[in-house]
Formats: structure tokens, C-alpha cells, sequence
């Protein structure tokens, strides 16, 4: 192959960082989604499913501005 490798469960990464930040900013995925008009519906899944669930750079945006960190802190190991 071409010696790379990449983590396969890099969503899932992103999640647990996530639900890192949000717990040092006491938000709950209701007030998360509802300051970065995200469906909670989907933010539940992505936060809690394990299932590798895709979200978009700007919604991960959106998220680092509400919670004051940089995109890079969400996929950290």
C-alpha cells in the first residue's frame, strides 16, 4: 500500500472529544444543538451510537465555536 494509515474510527474519536468539552462546559446535547442549530436527534446519534456516524466540517465547526476550542482538540487520541 502507500504506508499511511488511517484511524477507522476517527468518528468515533471526534465523538468522545466532543462529549470531553461539552461535559468541561457543563452543555447538554440539547443546549448544544440547540446554539449550533444542529438537530438533537442527530447529535444524540453521533455523540452515544459508537457507530462511526459522519458529521460535516462545518457542524464540527460550529461546535469548536460554542465550545471555545479549536476543530484539531477533536482529534487528539
Amino acid at each position: 500500500m502507500n504506508g499511511y494509515e488511517f484511524n477507522l474510527d476517527m468518528y468515533k474519536l471526534v465523538a468522545r472529544n466532543v462529549n470531553k468539552y461539552m461535559k468541561l462546559k457543563n452543555l447538554t446535547t440539547e443546549s448544544l444543538a440547540q446554539f449550533t442549530e444542529i438537530s438533537e436527534k442527530f447529535l444524540d446519534k453521533f455523540l452515544n451510537n459508537n457507530d462511526n456516524t459522519a458529521i460535516s466540517i462545518y457542524d464540527l465547526y460550529k461546535i469548536s465555536v460554542i465550545l471555545e476550542v479549536g476543530m484539531n482538540v477533536f482529534f487528539e487520541e
